[in-house]
């Protein structure tokens, strides 16, 4: 892939239809989720749905990595998605049972891959690959997972984001409780070095979008005007990419 300047992002129906899933789900997110489902436009939940959402149909099957209590498979299997997951957490993975089709109880580097219930149309991984000692050894282990021209989907955090840039700049990198230094992250990755891991999986990506969160900032319109203008320089301004990529 080409890393130069990427187009402005579209603001189609897509884009209305996955915050309006969105917030019809956020009532469903509880204390169960280790994030709570968040509603702002074009903040990381969005931007996540509406990629799963445009690279699959209803009735199509989602693997998702890291699935938590299902609080955003939940927002998947209202679209009319089939979800399996896998979880590292039993008490999550009960509560995810409740929207998936199945959920594997595991450590994503020693699952078993050859009792998975594929092939899956997609694999998803929002915010989880960070926290795998060895992420391409997991996509190269799921991608067998996938039907031929599969879609993979990640978020993954952008360690090159403009704050920790001035922290360092000011001698600073401090783990926190969440968050791009999140300590329980093992791994850390630019724009360019997570294009890198995935195109080493065994994928193509095909597009790369930054998150601009700003704090205070709400307002849909305005939100829009923060995410194109970040998008301009995704390397500096992205909290986190949602990347994605098929299978070659």
């Amino acid at each position: 892939m080409t890393l130069g300047r990427r187009p402005l992002p579209a603001d189609g129906d897509g884009s209305r239809s996955a915050l309006q899933l969105l917030r019809a789900c956020s009532g469903a997110a509880d204390a169960d989720g280790y994030v709570a489902l968040q509603t702002t436009p074009y903040r990381g939940h969005h931007l996540l749905a509406e990629a799963v959402l445009g690279a699959t149909e209803p009735g199509d099957r989602v693997l998702e990595g890291g699935v938590s209590s299902g609080y955003f498979a939940e927002l998947l299997v209202r679209a009319g998605r089939r979800v399996d997951g896998i979880e590292l957490d039993p008490l999550a993975a009960e509560r995810a049972r409740r929207v998936c089709d199945r959920v594997w109880v595991g450590d994503l580097q020693q699952i078993a891959v050859d009792e998975l219930d594929g092939p899956y149309d997609l694999l998803l991984f929002g915010d989880t690959l960070e926290h795998v000692p060895d992420p391409v050894a997991v996509l190269r282990a799921l991608a067998t997972t996938l039907r031929p021209g599969g879609t993979l989907v990640v978020s993954i955090p952008n360690v090159a984001n403009w704050a920790v840039r001035l922290g360092l700049l000011a001698g600073r990198f401090r783990y926190t409780d969440r968050g791009i230094l999140d300590r329980t992250h093992l791994r850390f990755y630019t724009r360019r070095t997570v294009v890198e891991m995935i195109e080493e999986s065994g994928f193509a990506v095909d597009d790369v979008v930054g998150t601009i969160p700003v704090p205070l900032l709400h307002a849909e319109r305005l939100c829009r005007v923060a995410h194109r203008l970040g998008n301009l320089r995704p390397s500096l301004f992205a909290y986190t990419f949602v990347v994605t990529a098929r299978l070659t």
